[in-house]
């Protein structure tokens, strides 16, 4: 989220750091900040940089990703709404970002392998109509396919943390009934780097207690 931290700001931010013989982020720190309003915004952002640097080692790049979404309220900030949808477009691709960056242990290796991607082009454009079709639940509506696969049925996703549960158990509903002959319902035991735990809506579909 903007923080109107303008490049003027940034230049004497940089002439200060060199002047003192210090990194940028200690000298923002030392820096003193005449205008009030971005000495405001300057002590929030330090209040959240703060304990980031501090377990930089022992922090993965997916739990970075994780606390800035919260703490940052990130994924609210994109979507421009209070309850984001996990079917908005930049909401998958945050959630891709991050399940991408579990597969990395530290943040050095992780941004290597998202540069490896600049420059290239994704066709997401496939006209084999009898292939596989990977699509959301809002998508999927009015549509029928002789075998689905409904995956990620685990707490915190489906559902998820913050959703109404009658509303979120209706989509799975949706979901599951888009299969013909044959309906897999999956779910991992790890999502995002830590242990996770199946959706109460596979017990509910299969009739268990």
């Amino acid at each position: 989220p903007n923080r109107y931290i303008g490049r003027k700001f940034i230049s004497e931010l940089e002439d200060f750091s060199k002047m003192r013989d210090m990194r940028l982020y200690p000298a923002l720190k030392s820096m003193p900040i005449d205008v009030p309003y971005l000495r405001k915004f300057i002590k929030e952002f330090i209040k959240l940089m703060d304990p980031l640097m501090e377990r930089r080692e022992e922090l993965s790049p997916a739990e970075t990703i994780e606390i800035l979404r919260n703490s940052l309220d990130y994924d609210r900030y994109i979507t421009d709404e209070d309850v984001p949808s996990p079917d908005d477009f930049k909401i998958q691709n945050i959630n891709q970002l991050q399940l991408s960056a579990a597969r990395f242990k530290d943040i050095k290796t992780f941004l290597e392998f998202a540069e490896s991607f600049q420059g290239e082009r994704v066709d997401n454009e496939i006209d084999n109509k009898e292939g596989v079709h990977l699509m959301t639940i809002h998508k999927a509506k009015g549509l029928e396919f002789p075998v689905v696969f409904v995956p990620g049925l685990v707490e915190t996703i489906c559902p998820t943390k913050k959703g109404d549960i009658e509303e979120e158990r209706r989509i799975a509903f949706v979901a599951c009934s888009r299969a013909m002959k044959l309906l897999y319902l999956c779910y991992s035991l790890n999502y995002l780097g830590v242990p996770a735990k199946k959706s109460i809506f596979i017990d509910e579909i299969l009739g268990r207690k």
